[in-house]
């Protein structure tokens, strides 16, 4: 069944002959406003500059790609706990109701400006412009593809892979070949 699947996706994918990754690379690297001087292996985070939620709203834009999801720094995760102390005073406290509501409102209240403080991180595994133009191919495949970028056997499997593992809720890295999935039948009364 994989091997059916690969060669039918490989037939119809355009037949593209620029390398995805390469494509996004360079899609990057003309949104960052970089010259030819700038290689994957540069460092990210001084290109990209302190404010990286914007910075990656502005990719997305100018490069028509999915971004992939920063991480939350200190104030944003201190920032999901205001919003968790706020419900368990809603909840758990016995305060009378103006107080409580108050008390509620300004733990909200600071954990929505904390967050709007908060300096996101990068992704994971995300330390250079190479590194980030790898998550953004595996985000952008099928866009990538009709733009004219080849998409491999292998990389036809990780699709496929992620797909599995979207609709079963496996690890996609324990999905193999020969993987046999069973569906409960549903019966009607």
């Amino acid at each position: 069944m994989r091997d059916h699947v690969v060669a039918h996706v490989a037939a119809y994918s355009g037949g593209g002959t620029t390398c995805a990754t390469q494509m996004t690379f360079y899609r990057l690297r003309r949104a960052l406003g970089l010259g030819r001087h700038v290689g994957p292996d540069a460092p990210l985070a001084p290109l990209i500059g302190g404010k990286l939620r914007q910075a990656f709203s502005d990719l997305e834009a100018d490069t028509d790609l999915k971004m992939p999801a920063t991480r939350a720094g200190w104030l944003g995760i201190v920032s999901g706990l205001c919003f968790a102390v706020a419900v368990a005073i809603l909840a758990f406290t016995t305060l009378a109701p103006p107080l409580r509501i108050f008390a509620a409102g300004a733990s909200a209240y600071a954990g929505l400006w904390l967050r709007h403080l908060d300096r996101r991180r990068l992704p994971r595994r995300c330390d250079t412009i190479g590194d980030l133009a790898r998550l953004v191919t595996e985000q952008n495949r099928g866009r990538l593809a009709r733009d004219g970028a080849r998409l491999t056997a292998p990389e036809i499997w990780r699709i496929i892979q992620q797909l599995a593992a979207e609709e079963s809720g496996i690890d996609p890295d324990l999905i193999g070949s020969e993987t046999t999935f069973f569906r409960a039948k549903v019966r009607a009364a």
